[in-house]
């Protein structure tokens, strides 16, 4: 039986954007006629391939399989066109990136496209695990993450090392000197993270390595979120040096007594590092860094 490639590429399009409404503006249907596609996809072959809700839509177990094959096959149909097509030069082509900090890659976004202004970007800003997730399913190119895990489906390439500064509330006793012994956050209130930071799980180990209890754990969302808290005196916060950005509020001190850093890498999934535009940005992210 001969599958329906037109049908095929509509599940892609939906597991690629973990939408029917995304998926439908990108291929330039109506999503009554994407949905139809995907339904008729599964019915013939009596699979169920989304679990779908009102939040979001998840692929089924047969479903991430499907889209491991799609990807495959679609990423070698990009390939041609771009042979084909001559944009292996980078004159025309889309880049998707993703990075837990807006800090270092926009730098590098700004090369890029001063050297190739006719390639697309898109860029998504997440905590690490989320956007390791989407470089897993194919939905980013190319990620910008503090320390991430070793994975052979991973194409990975060290940029920079970064210590982590405490920041204080402006005023606060401990800001009084050049640094922070790293022994005096004992029972200090701190503000983190959500789970999947890097910038938390640094901390939380080295405070574990060093034995010291801190005092009770304010979670909020995003690095911005922490620096307001701290700001307004709702605990001690922690950011990596080059994250650092003026504040008048705040005061940013290194820890003495400690090593705790982030190091930042560029990754990409090892058999779609052949494409052009990743290639090109890879490369470009590791001579800026050289």
């Amino acid at each position: 039986m001969r599958i329906n490639l037109m049908q095929l590429r509509a599940f892609h399009a939906v597991a690629t954007q973990a939408s029917f409404t995304l998926a439908a503006r990108t291929l330039g249907l109506t999503q009554p006629t994407l949905s139809q596609s995907v339904k008729a996809l599964e019915e013939r072959y009596g699979v169920l391939l989304f679990e779908r809700s009102s939040r979001r839509v998840q692929p089924t177990e047969m479903g991430r399989r499907l889209f491991r094959l799609t990807t495959r096959l679609f990423d070698t149909e990009q390939e041609a066109a771009t042979l084909l097509e001559g944009s292996a030069q980078l004159a025309r082509g889309l880049l998707q990136l993703g990075a837990d900090s807006p800090y270092y890659v926009m730098p590098l976004i700004v090369e890029f496209d001063r050297r190739h202004p006719r390639v697309e970007i898109r860029l998504s800003i997440g905590n690490a695990g989320a956007v390791l997730e989407d470089l897993s399913e194919a939905r980013l190119d190319v990620a910008l993450l503090s320390n991430p895990p070793v994975d052979p489906r991973f194409h990975i390439v060290p940029l920079y090392r970064d210590p982590v500064r405490l920041m204080l509330p402006d005023g606060h006793p401990l800001a009084a000197g050049d640094s922070v012994p790293v022994a005096a956050l004992a029972g200090q209130r701190l503000v983190m993270r959500e789970t999947g930071s890097m910038t938390r799980r640094t901390v939380e180990r080295g405070l574990a390595e060093a034995e010291i209890a801190p005092g009770a754990v304010f979670e909020v969302t995003g690095r911005e979120a922490v620096q307001e808290a701290v700001a307004l005196g709702l605990g001690l916060g922690f950011i990596s040096a080059g994250e650092v950005r003026p504040d008048p509020r705040i005061a940013i001190r290194p820890l003495a007594g400690c090593a705790w850093h982030t190091d930042e890498y560029v990754l990409c999934q090892r058999d779609r590092r052949r494409f052009p535009a990743i290639r090109a940005f890879i490369d470009l992210a590791v001579a800026a860094t050289a």
